[in-house]
C-alpha cells in the first residue's frame, strides 16, 4: 500500500541563467533612479517598498544568502547611492571583497509619467471626475560579480486610477499603492525566471512497513 504526499519544491532558475546563479551564494539588491521628485509621490518610499519585495522574492532560490538594501547602505552608510556609484566598479568590487556577494540584482525606475485626466470612464462613456493616468518604466538586472555576466529585463506598464483621498490619514498612499501595483507585473516576470516560486509535487509512498 501506498499513500500519495503533497510537498513545496524549490523551482530551479531559467535554463538560460542557470549558469550564472549556480556558482552564487550571496545576492544583495539595490535600487536606482533619476527621476525627479513628483508631487505627492514619494518615489524613494516605493522603490524602497519594491526592493523590499524583491529580497523576499529571491529568497525562493536555495541556499543562498540575500543582502537587502537597508544592509548594503548602512554598510557603506558614507558612500552616496546616486545611479553612477551603484553600478561601479569601485562599489562592486567593495561588495566582494567586505560583503562577500557574489551577485547583484539592480532595480532601475527609467520613467514616470503622471497625468490627472478631467474625466473618468463609466457604464455611460465618461463622468466629470479625475483621474491619474501612470505610466512606469522599470528595468531589473541580474550581475554576477564573478564572471561579469548579466541578464537584464524590463517592462513598461501604464495604470489608470480615479482620483482618491484618504480621508482618514491611516492607509497607504492611493498614489503609491497605484504606482506599486503598476511596478509589480515587470517585477514577477523577472523573478518567475530567476527564483522561481516553490513547486508543489505529489509523490507516492509505501508506508505498508515492509
Amino acid at each position: 500500500m501506498g499513500e500519495k504526499i503533497r510537498f513545496s519544491a524549490p523551482s530551479p532558475p531559467d535554463v538560460e541563467l542557470l549558469p550564472m546563479v549556480q556558482d552564487v551564494d550571496i545576492i544583495g539588491v539595490l535600487s536606482t533612479t533619476n527621476i525627479a521628485p513628483v508631487q505627492s509621490l514619494d518615489i524613494e518610499k516605493v522603490m524602497g517598498r519594491l526592493t523590499d519585495a524583491t529580497a523576499r522574492g529571491l529568497r525562493n532560490l536555495q541556499d543562498r544568502t540575500v543582502i537587502t538594501q537597508d544592509e548594503i547602505r548602512w554598510h557603506f552608510r558614507d558612500i552616496t547611492f546616486d545611479s553612477t556609484m551603484v553600478f561601479s566598479d569601485s562599489l562592486q568590487q567593495a561588495l566582494r571583497s567586505e560583503l562577500e556577494v557574489d551577485a547583484m540584482v539592480y532595480i532601475t525606475l527609467r520613467s514616470l509619467d503622471a497625468k490627472v485626466t478631467p474625466v473618468s470612464p463609466s457604464a455611460y462613456g465618461t463622468a466629470p471626475s479625475p483621474g491619474l493616468n501612470l505610466s512606469v518604466e522599470l528595468e531589473l538586472m541580474f550581475v554576477n560579480l564573478h564572471s561579469g555576466q548579466q541578464w537584464s529585463q524590463a517592462g513598461r506598464r501604464s495604470s489608470w486610477q480615479p482620483v482618491q483621498v484618504d480621508l482618514m490619514g491611516g492607509g497607504r498612499d492611493p498614489t503609491e499603492r497605484q504606482m506599486l501595483m503598476a511596478l509589480a507585473s515587470p517585477l514577477r516576470q523577472f523573478l518567475t525566471r530567476l527564483a522561481p516560486p516553490p513547486r508543489r509535487q505529489t509523490r507516492q509512498f509505501d508506508t505498508s512497513g515492509d
